[in-house]
């Protein structure tokens, strides 16, 4: 079996690990989850990181898809940096908690006529999945007038929709922007509407002595960089909702780092990313009120978006900001005699 192996030789603050430990995870190529080559992509970032702060070494392995399930099955990898959660796969796998959702979307080409807005409206239609992902019931229990387009890749299912082939694909929100971005893709546009979401785990094989003490390193470390602002640093978002593992709260951490005028709003849901589909839910939401939402920055928590932005930012510069200076209370700042 031919693969691209990288090795993830960083080492955290904690006892250092022989790279003969490394755990070997693999993957399919996913941009921007799993990319090939030297570059890391998001996922094997927030696994691999999260590992080496709980003094593990990380080492992913990229091949396609069903040779990754093999060796996953057989024991000859240690599991799977990124993989959706099925009844199939829990009898060899040990699943950890989602650390992200993967929004499916449909994409088609830009001169497609007819309205999406829910999955069976794609009845009638070709549609384009990768084979043997684990799409979840929605995707799965397609009627009889829906005609299935296999697909090895998720390039190979966007190239089907290119070629006329197909009508639609299915593919995760982030990697129809990434792949879209890519040379050869202009025919094409990722809709808005969300046919299902799928939780996305890192797994360790049930035949690793270790499995359930890797997935507590993991859980711990990942609490820590949900906290502390590393997860939005990686994946890049300026807000990132999420409920500390605590159903029913819904916590907004800051990225750090950014000036105000680079900090998007986060009482647009648009600019803020959500962890999971109850965050993602709940955010869009007109009852979701600034009571029920906790502000998370650099790990202090604020009961208000005002008061968290004037710690970092100070209160002149926030109140004076276009963003926020007709929403927030300023009166004592403006109201000042001089």
């Amino acid at each position: 079996m031919k693969t691209l192996t990288r090795m993830l030789l960083l080492f955290a603050f904690v006892t250092p690990v022989l790279a003969d430990d490394a755990i070997r995870l693999g993957n399919d190529a996913w941009p921007p989850f799993i990319l090939e080559g030297e570059a890391q992509g998001t996922a094997e970032k927030l696994v691999c990181q999260a590992l080496i702060r709980a003094g593990r070494n990380c080492r992913v392995e990229v091949d396609d898809w069903d040779s990754v399930l093999d060796s996953a099955r057989s024991g000859e990898i240690d599991g799977i940096a990124a993989a959706w959660r099925s009844a199939e796969r829990e009898e060899f796998l040990l699943f950890s908690e989602p650390y992200l959702t993967n929004r499916i979307v449909p994409v088609v080409r830009t001169d497609f006529d007819r309205f999406i807005t829910k999955a069976s409206d794609l009845d009638g239609m070709k549609v384009a999945l990768v084979s043997n992902y684990a799409y979840g019931e929605e995707i799965d229990q397609l009627g009889d007038g829906v005609t299935i387009v296999p697909a090895g890749s998720s390039r190979a299912a966007l190239q089907a929709v290119l070629d006329g082939k197909a009508d639609a694909a299915l593919v995760d929100e982030l990697v129809a922007r990434s792949r879209l971005e890519e040379t050869g893709y202009d025919g094409l546009t990722a809709l808005k509407t969300v046919l299902a979401f799928r939780s996305l785990h890192f797994a360790v094989s049930r035949s690793n002595p270790e499995a359930q003490a890797i997935l507590r390193d993991f859980h711990r470390s990942y609490k820590l960089m949900l906290s502390d602002g590393t997860v939005n640093e990686i994946l890049k978002v300026d807000w990132l909702a999420t409920d500390f593992g605590q159903a029913g709260n819904v916590n907004v951490v800051m990225r750090k780092g950014l000036s105000l005028d680079d900090l998007s709003n986060p009482t647009d849901s648009d600019s803020v990313f959500a962890l999971e589909e109850s965050e993602y839910q709940a955010i869009r939401r007109p009852n979701t009120g600034s009571a029920q939402v906790q502000y998370q920055v650099e790990g202090k928590s604020y009961s208000k978006l005002q008061t968290a932005l004037e710690d970092v930012f100070g209160k002149d510069i926030v109140c004076k900001h276009q963003n926020y200076t007709s929403t927030f209370d300023c009166s004592g700042l403006f109201n000042k005699s001089r």
